[in-house]
């Protein structure tokens, strides 16, 4: 099982909560936990400066937990912000550029071609 931990980033996020960094779209599977308590969670995008998680608990923004990805040791991260159990976080020490590029090509989602998502209807 993975898990993953999240740090906070100095100005990762600019002024008027715009980010100041890419994002890349992807379907990865995680662990995330404050206080002892761990629980998988699925990461939806991510950039060297955080990302967003789908959970099956609510997290409170403002909080400090730890993110465990795939073949990566936990990670200190803050929540961002929150909505049901769809959360951001940024992250204490930004991930490297290459662990970035080696989750991204095995975990990034790629959309259908239209001319394969017509035979899935």
């Amino acid at each position: 099982m993975f898990s993953v931990q999240i740090s906070l980033v100095q100005n990762a996020i600019k002024a008027g909560g715009r980010r100041s960094v890419a994002r890349s779209e992807v379907q990865m599977p995680g662990r995330v936990g404050d206080d002892g308590i761990r629980s998988v969670c699925r990461v939806s995008d991510l950039s060297i400066a955080g990302a967003r998680l789908e959970t099956y608990q609510a997290l409170p923004p403002h909080s400090v937990v730890m993110l465990t990805l795939p073949g990566q040791p936990p990670r200190r991260a803050r929540i961002v912000w929150s909505d049901d159990y769809n959360a951001g976080c940024a992250f204490d020490q930004p991930l490297s550029e290459a662990v970035l590029d080696q989750l991204v090509a095995i975990y990034g989602f790629v959309p259908a071609l239209p001319e394969i998502a017509m035979f899935r209807a």
